[in-house]
């Protein structure tokens, strides 16, 4: 299927005839000619993608605010804790699934084109003079590579499907650049595959070259924090979980059951036996729906790390001379 001059220019078009020009342009990059100063490219970009990022925006939002109602409803205990505002949560979570929408379509592709475009001429055209057109050629190549993923966009938000989509629009955009570029620059195919390889290929050395050293130095940094977490057993809170000087730091709570009397938290290091010797912090009476802060002191680090349980001794007004031993949740620190 060819494309004439006269249906390139794109005169009176509305925006769902720009977007259907992108869809033919990506399904048939070879029989493209037109080219486009930089402006115009990014001006035919975005009444191409108005629709498709509406449609992206609309399915972020209703998928997102979808997940935060069902998970809303399987932590309804914590949601009943934490208070009113969390029943919030699933609109808040729709609307950035809109905003990553637009913000993907209508911001990050468009930068994403000039970059590129600006890397790939670099390095093929002003260095190596693999191609030999001006930069608005390549620009335009690389336009022309972006449709499959802006077009395409809305279906990465459904599970499985969303993924599976995304790889093969990927694919889809590299082989349209490879066509799109070989038309633009009057190249072989393979001189324009090679162009893109040896930027791709430079770019992937001078960005290692960077992030080693800077990897190398915040790995030897001693002042930097880890990263902890805290999973709850049944009918427990754990949140806010932290390590920092020999100290466990979290808030701790029931989320149903009775009162639990003279309790203590100890940390029970996996692979270890829960006894009195195991450094522990004292809270009182644990009620259920009240989170108590607790800052289990002494604790060492084996290989830079923490892992253990968060084990709960306590008593009840039925025994007050006996006490009981729960899990109250698995505690990790890793640090860097």
């Amino acid at each position: 299927m060819g494309l004439t001059n006269g249906a390139m220019k794109g005169r009176g078009l509305s925006l769902w005839g720009y977007t259907k020009k992108a869809l033919d342009i990506a399904l048939h990059p070879g029989s493209v000619n037109q080219s486009y100063r930089i402006g115009d490219a990014i001006a035919f970009y975005y009444k191409a993608a108005i629709i498709p990022a509406i449609a992206a925006a609309v399915l972020g939002f209703v998928l997102l605010f979808a997940f935060g109602s069902l998970a809303l409803g399987i932590f309804s205990a914590f949601s009943a804790l934490a208070g009113g505002l969390i029943t919030y949560a699933p609109a808040f979570m729709g609307i950035v699934g809109a905003v990553i929408g637009l913000a993907y379509v209508l911001l990050l592709i468009p930068i994403g084109i000039i970059v590129d475009g600006a890397i790939y001429h670099f390095f093929a055209k002003t260095l190596f003079r693999v191609w030999k057109n001006d930069m608005s050629k390549t620009i335009t190549a690389t336009m022309y590579a972006s449709f499959p993923a802006m077009l395409l966009l809305w279906t990465f938000f459904i599970p499985v499907l969303g993924q599976i989509v995304a790889i093969a629009a990927s694919i889809w955009g590299f082989i349209v650049l490879i066509i799109s570029m070989a038309r633009q620059q009057q190249v072989s195919g393979w001189r324009a595959f090679g162009g893109i390889l040896i930027s791709g290929i430079i770019l992937s050395i001078i960005v290692i070259a960077i992030e080693v050293p800077v990897l190398l130095l915040v790995h030897n940094h001693t002042g930097l924090a880890g990263s902890s977490f805290c999973v709850p057993s049944t009918g427990f809170l754990c949140t806010h979980a932290s390590f920092s000087n020999g100290v466990i730091s979290a808030g701790v709570s029931q989320s149903l059951g009775i009162s639990m009397m003279k309790s203590r938290v100890f940390f029970v290091p996996f692979g270890q036996n829960f006894s009195t010797s195991d450094p522990s912090y004292y809270i009182g009476n644990l009620s259920s729906g009240k989170i108590a802060v607790i800052n289990i002191s002494g604790v060492k680090e084996v290989n830079n790390s923490v892992t253990g349980n968060l084990t709960l001794e306590y008593y009840t007004s039925i025994s007050q001379t006996t006490p009981y031993i729960k899990v109250l949740g698995s505690y990790g620190y890793f640090g860097n």
